[in-house]
């Protein structure tokens, strides 16, 4: 059986050699109370991280200018946090042209760093508004499915659903946390987002969405629900060890304390 140490990712890993992802969330959000004195508010904080996480090629210089907040913001995460990250030059070194085409696979140093950041602001903001939601569901990742067994899901006419077929399984785990709360869980596989948001407006359904990914992709789903004015909050897969960026599926798992806690 793998040793929870043992799980890193292709640009990250939550653990950083430890048994555990807690420190990780324990510095994150006490860095994130720290840049709460820079602004008024957690959505102007998140306003500027958006703003500046989209200039990839200017991330770098923007570091050496020591007196703007995104400097200075970069620069206690980088301290803090770096710790975290694998090897991303490695990474964006190695891929393929096609693979340079995707702004998910080619997401930088500076910019992981400012989507953890996003993440613990996201849910700041937004964890009671998706708690008060008329309807609330999840979206996990088929990736941390027990590896050792066949997945046997089924679908519901939406997406797939957990049929807790085995202990091992971390999708079975986290989908009866989420059952407990009153959240519907589904493991994403095919479900359109976007006609589920329209539709849910057309019914004045106050809807709320609960996700888990990769930092990247959770940050992704985040901006996408912002479109459709809905509150999401979500954890961050502890690596990204799936086909896409590893070439074959890898055991992977998630802070099932820190689903809890947003959901409490």
């Amino acid at each position: 059986m793998l040793n929870r140490s043992e799980i890193v990712g292709k640009t990250y890993s939550l653990y950083a050699g430890k048994t555990d992802t807690d420190e990780f969330f324990k510095k994150l959000s006490e860095l994130a109370e720290t840049f709460l004195n820079y602004t008024q508010s957690d959505e102007e904080i998140i306003s500027i991280i958006r703003k500046y996480s989209s200039r990839k090629r200017t991330l770098k210089t923007i570091k050496s200018k020591p007196d703007s907040i995104i400097s200075k913001i970069l620069s206690e995460t980088e301290s803090t946090l770096s710790k975290y990250l694998t090897d991303i030059d490695s990474h964006l070194d190695n891929l393929t042209l096609a693979e340079k085409c995707d702004s998910t696979l080619t997401t930088s140093r500076e910019q992981y760093l400012l989507y953890m950041l996003e993440i613990e602001f996201v849910n700041k903001m937004n964890k009671n508004k998706f708690n008060s939601s008329e309807t609330k569901f999840a979206l996990l990742p088929h990736c941390l499915h027990d590896l050792e067994k066949e997945c046997l899901s089924y679908h519901d006419g939406v997406d797939y659903v957990c049929k807790h077929c085995s202990k091992n399984c971390s999708i079975n785990s986290v989908s009866k946390i989420l059952q407990q709360k009153n959240v519907k869980s589904y493991i994403w596989r095919e479900a359109d987002l976007k006609k589920i948001f329209k539709l849910a407006k057309l019914n004045s359904e106050r809807i709320g969405v609960f996700g888990i990914a990769c930092i990247p992709e959770l940050v992704n789903g985040f901006r996408l629900c912002v479109k459709y004015d809905v509150p999401a909050i979500g954890v961050p897969l502890d690596a990204n060890r799936c086909v896409r960026w590893m070439g074959d599926f890898y055991p992977n798992s998630v802070n099932e304390q820190k689903v809890l806690s947003l959901l409490n």
